[in-house]
């Protein structure tokens, strides 16, 4: 972003004391690490922040702390350059933070509760991420609401990932029971859900209207979208869900967790000679880092994830499978939607399956799908055959899987819900990466957000305007495009320009495939395949499979990298 005039402004917040944040050319106010709950212990539900704050003043001029998580080896995006701020540390419980980005000084923002609230939860597999993230720093979202006339709050959440936000267990249930925290696992997801409360409480004091705030995530931010709007509690009045409904992390259920926890005690070599509740407390006491690396083998894929924990208790009527998104409707308090993906989804997921041929991907399916009627059936519409080359295969799979995990559950929750705003994005990655030239998973938050948009070409450019906009008209309660009910039309941003266009001119991206897989009932079958392509949670769940004890405490030891390959996607095989 242009260098500013930065300053530090004060703001009062009924409650809780006074904050000290950045204002940036005496407009746009940015306020960081502003902690919305506290974390009692590890493995525990948080709670709500003590108010007020010590001393009734916080600095939010330093970002909080982010949860801590393995390196991860798919950073296809630069970051953009922040040097107005240092990078935020690590802590498993003291990541419980947000940070808010006003498009007016507190003189403008405090007269009274006007402007729209974005509150965006970011993806990375329930593993990886945090809202400090410097892709999505607020600031430019929020100017360019300012600039569009229609100013608009956005606000970024940290939340518990990793085994610190998900892990489960019988021992970790009967744990939680103790302090009548009901339920297990999830902890990040409730950590979002205090997040939403502390917004609804105190995002008034910044010049918010808790009435008018849209819930937008990207992957697990979607699902995590998904899962608030099953729980039917209204915190937020509107939702984007950007790639991802909740089947397309997975879903797992207390067993296969039992399994996930059984394996990373193996991991960190803690004896099985101990009792349950023994064993419980070395994990509850062991350190950090080791318990952050333990997941790297336990997870099986270089791109480690997690799932929602089916505990009956999050959501009380347990969690929707694939073929449950024909009926899904919307909460009622929750009437605008909107929905969209982009084209090669699972390339982020490639090294799973990137070394199959043929033959084993006609095996895998029917594996995966146990009756050969219906594996035939899938092959046949897909058009896989034991004699293709390995580029074919590789990108039957990548279709495969990007069309069970998201485009098909899509397409059925939009034709459930025909009033959503419904939006594909088919822009390729201009960057020197794996990647380069493909519509890649998470690559719309760069034209979303604006922060590396001098980075595109020019026509590029004008997308990102395009859906920057969007977004904000569509936070601010306006029509960012024509609802699909009206047409029967999506908005496709395209590799050169954007427009809509209806299913007929995009019947090319497979629309009778998904209808003749629903209609043949392997909406399930074919989700779960896609799951077994990229996220192998059946060997991860499989307590046959036993992981490799901790050899150091470094990564590199079990064989991760963090650096990318230059260029444009490579199948080396």
């Amino acid at each position: 972003m242009a260098s500013s005039i930065v300053t530090k402004v004060d703001l009062e917040v009924p409650s809780l004391g006074n904050v000290t944040g950045l204002c940036f050319d005496d407009q746009t106010c940015q306020y960081y690490g502003i902690p919305y709950a506290t974390v009692p212990g590890r493995f525990r539900r948080s709670q709500p922040s003590p108010k007020p704050w010590p001393n009734n003043t916080w600095d939010g001029t330093q970002l909080g702390p982010m949860c801590p998580q393995p390196p991860r080896d798919f950073m296809y995006i630069p970051n953009p350059e922040r040097p107005w701020v240092e990078s935020p540390s690590t802590s498993s419980t003291n990541c419980l933070n947000i940070n808010i980005s006003v498009p007016t000084p507190p003189a403008v923002s405090a007269r009274k509760s006007v402007h729209p609230v974005m509150v965006f939860v970011h993806g990375g597999a329930f593993v990886y991420g945090a809202g400090s993230a410097p892709i999505y720093d607020g600031r430019r979202l929020a100017e360019i609401s300012r600039d569009l006339g229609i100013p608009t709050i956005v606000v970024t959440i940290t939340y518990r990932v990793g085994v610190y936000g998900f892990l489960a267990s019988k021992e970790i249930k009967e744990y939680n029971q103790e302090f009548d925290e009901r339920g297990v696992g999830n902890y990040g997801l409730w950590d979002q859900i205090e997040a939403l409360k502390w917004i609804q409480n105190h995002i008034s004091a910044f010049g918010g209207d808790p009435a008018r705030v849209t819930f937008f995530g990207q992957s697990a931010g979607g699902v995590s979208a998904n899962v608030h709007m099953l729980r039917d509690e209204r915190l937020f009045s509107s939702a984007i869900m950007q790639s991802g409904l909740l089947p397309c992390c997975g879903i797992l259920s207390e067993e296969h967790y039992q399994v996930i926890y059984d394996k990373i005690l193996t991991v960190l070599e803690i004896s099985a000679d101990l009792s349950p509740r023994q064993r419980l407390q070395r994990l509850l006491e062991t350190d950090e880092s080791k318990l952050t690396a333990a997941l790297v083998p336990v997870g099986v894929i270089p791109v480690l994830t997690l799932s929602p924990c089916d505990d009956h208790y999050l959501i009380h009527q347990g969690m929707p499978s694939f073929s449950d998104y024909p009926n899904f409707k919307a909460p009622s308090w929750c009437k605008r939607l909107m929905i969209g993906d982009v084209g090669h989804e699972t390339l982020i997921w490639n090294k799973s399956y990137r070394s199959l041929d043929a033959e084993q991907l006609v095996a895998r399916v029917k594996s995966g799908i146990k009756d050969d009627t219906k594996a035939q059936k899938l092959m046949d519409l897909y058009q896989i055959t034991p004699g293709m080359d390995r580029n074919k295969t590789f990108y039957k799979m990548q279709k495969l899987s990007t069309d069970g995990l998201f485009l098909a559950v899509h397409w059925a929750a939009l034709r459930a819900n025909p009033e959503m705003y419904a939006y594909r994005f088919d822009v390729p990655s201009p960057f020197d990466c794996d990647f380069k030239d493909q519509p890649h998973h998470s690559l719309d938050n760069v034209f979303i957000w604006g922060l590396l948009k001098d980075l595109l070409p020019p026509h590029q450019q004008r997308i990102s305007e395009k859906m920057s906009e969007a977004w904000l008209r569509f936070a601010n309660g306006q029509e960012p495009w024509d609802r699909f009910d009206k047409k029967g039309e999506f908005m496709i941003f395209g590799p050169k320009e954007c427009g809509m266009r209806s299913v007929a001119d995009d019947a090319a991206r497979g629309y009778a495939i998904w209808e003749e897989i629903e209609r043949e009932g392997m909406m399930d079958d074919f989700g779960r395949l896609a799951d077994e392509l990229c996220m192998r949670h059946s060997e991860m769940c499989d307590p046959t499979v036993i992981p490799k004890a901790l050899e150091t405490e470094t990564f590199e030891a079990l064989g991760i990298s963090t650096g990318n390959q230059p260029g444009g996607l490579r199948l080396d095989f």
